[in-house]
C-alpha cells in the first residue's frame, strides 16, 4: 500500500492539455541489500535515496514530507515507532 497519496493541481502539460490534478503514491521501501534489486518494474517509477532528493523535480510539500521520513525510516525498520504515529507527526497532528 502508498505510505501516503498526494493530490496537486497543476497546469497542461504533455499528457494533458488542460489543468488537472496530479496523483502521487509515494511507497516506502527498507532494502537489506540495494545490489539485490535486479527486477525492472512493471509500472514507471523511482526508488530515491536522501541524498537525491535536491536532484528531482518534485512539489516543494512532497520534498519536505520525503526529507522527514527518510529521518525517521531507521526507527521504522527496528519497529520503534507506527506509521500512523509518524504520519500524524509529519502532518502536525500531534498524537491522539
Amino acid at each position: 500500500m502508498p505510505w501516503w497519496v498526494t493530490e496537486q493541481p497543476v497546469p497542461p502539460d504533455a499528457h494533458c492539455g488542460d489543468r488537472h490534478v496530479h496523483v502521487d503514491h509515494q511507497y516506502v521501501a527498507l532494502v537489506a541489500d540495494p545490489d539485490e534489486m535486479i527486477q525492472e518494474p512493471e509500472h514507471p517509477f523511482r526508488w530515491v535515496r536522501p541524498d537525491e532528493l535536491d536532484g528531482l523535480a518534485m512539489f516543494a510539500d512532497t520534498r519536505l514530507l520525503a526529507i522527514g521520513l527518510f529521518a525517521i525510516v531507521p526507527m521504522l525498520g527496528a519497529g520503534d515507532v507506527d506509521a500512523v504515529t509518524v504520519m500524524r507527526s509529519l502532518a502536525g497532528g500531534g498524537q491522539s
